[in-house]
């Protein structure tokens, strides 16, 4: 099992390596965001800028791993490759597998150069017992995302995918308010965030890190997604493996 993985996560990192746009998106737009729009205004307000560093890696976890997982399931279903790949008696686990560790290195790529410009060029601090805290945290978004990228991957085709992954996370980053100051934020916006994952995974990073209290809906919630986008995707693959192979 663990050499089919290996073999798996080295073909799945080397496809990504050679067509770079991916890693390219996902570590230049949040750490751009990060760069002029948060930095320069509240970039020595240690409180403020802590919580926007949070927030930040929330969305390029987000942009990491629904743009990783969507595009790179659903373009395995359409082709022969793919196919053939489902029916080698190793199964789908070493596979999936594979896809979990290299979505891990996208997800790096996507959190360390914000992590970078947070403690090299702001007043962002945190003491090192919350941010393990925040990491474990981070952990369950990665987990949220990961189930909503790749039940869009077993739901859509390639190209809706494509199409899905290139705008849909901004909806989602916006209706769960993440571009908006807690004092500024529109009333649709605080009516309707409490409901979208994006919203329970910050605030319970946020939680974590600062220990800021939230109301408990966004975090009910965000299991309520977890359970959710589970069930999805395990439908999506058996559905796809009906259609497919049986």
């Amino acid at each position: 099992m663990s050499s089919l993985t290996m073999t798996y996560t080295q073909r799945n990192l080397a496809e990504n390596i050679r067509t770079p746009t991916m890693f390219l998106t996902v570590t230049l737009v949040p750490v751009g965001v990060m760069v002029f729009f948060v930095v320069p205004f509240i970039g020595q307000d240690a409180a403020a800028i802590t919580s926007a560093t949070a927030t930040l890696v929330v969305f390029g976890v987000l942009m990491a791993c629904v743009g990783h997982f969507s595009v790179a399931i659903a373009a395995q279903r359409e082709s022969a490759w793919g196919r053939y790949l489902r029916t080698l008696p190793g199964g789908i686990a070493p596979q999936m597998l594979g896809y979990l560790l290299v979505g891990l290195v996208v997800v790096a790529a996507a959190i360390i150069p914000i992590l970078l410009v947070a403690g090299l060029f702001t007043a962002a601090s945190a003491p090192p017992p919350r941010v393990m805290l925040a990491a474990g945290a981070l952990l369950i978004a990665v987990v949220t995302f990961t189930l909503l990228g790749m039940s869009m991957g077993y739901l859509m085709s390639m190209r809706v995918a494509a199409i899905a992954n290139t705008i849909g996370f901004l909806p989602l980053a916006v209706a769960g308010g993440m571009f908006f100051d807690e004092a500024d934020t529109p009333e649709i916006i605080e009516q309707i965030a409490p409901f979208v994952p994006t919203r329970g995974a910050t605030d319970l990073v946020l939680v974590a890190l600062t220990g800021k209290s939230v109301g408990p809906l966004s975090l009910v919630m965000l299991a309520v997604w977890i359970v959710v986008l589970a069930g999805l995707t395990v439908w999506g693959h058996r559905r796809d493996q009906v259609r497919r192979f049986d």
